[in-house]
């Protein structure tokens, strides 16, 4: 299992198209660690022993795989602008904020999206929406996914790896919305 925040091969078009978030994907086939070796007990196998047994992927209906939206209702507050204070105090968070903490920081999003996929053929697009304040701490956040994930603890497990992610402090909101691809 590996997470690919961006192909290294694209690299420069990433860092030079702001206008476009990253997307995070996840692929369970490739890249996925050995499995752990077992010992044997017993001599070395023969020709005519049985050969070890795959397994398969849960099998998941239509309902499992539908998307819905789970989570907090990520909007902007309202916001009182104090024009004897000074302008340009507080902005939202830019591309390039954004890009370089989703890239550094969206590794416990990942790895919450693989526990809940395992063992199982689920591909889908996962949205997931966070409101970052002026702090650059995450408060609210919104997963659309899979009935199946969510109802196996992505938006739990999501919401606490997002807790622990850090944007800049701008002083103002920020919407962020993540793409994850899970294949």
């Amino acid at each position: 299992m590996y997470l690919v925040l961006r192909p290294p091969w694209q690299r420069h078009l990433v860092a030079t198209s702001p206008d476009r978030p990253p997307v995070v994907i996840v692929s369970r086939d490739a890249g996925a660690p050995p499995a752990p070796k077992k010992r044997r007990t017993r001599p070395s196998a023969t020709a005519g022993d049985p050969a070890p047994e795959e397994v398969a992927p849960l099998p998941l209906a239509a309902a499992d795989r539908a998307l819905e939206w789970r989570g907090d209702e990520v909007v902007r507050p309202a916001q009182t602008i104090d024009l004897a204070a000074g302008a340009g105090e507080a902005r939202s968070l830019d591309d390039g904020e954004i890009n370089a903490t989703i890239n550094s920081q969206a590794g416990g999003v990942k790895d919450c999206v693989v526990q809940g996929a395992a063992n199982t053929d689920l591909r889908a697009a996962i949205t997931v929406k966070l409101l970052v304040d002026g702090h650059g701490r995450v408060t609210r956040s919104r997963v659309h996914a899979p009935r199946y994930l969510l109802d196996h603890g992505l938006l739990g497990c999501a919401q606490r790896a997002l807790g622990r992610m850090h944007f800049p402090a701008t002083g103002g909101p920020t919407i962020v919305t993540l793409p994850v691809t899970l294949e």
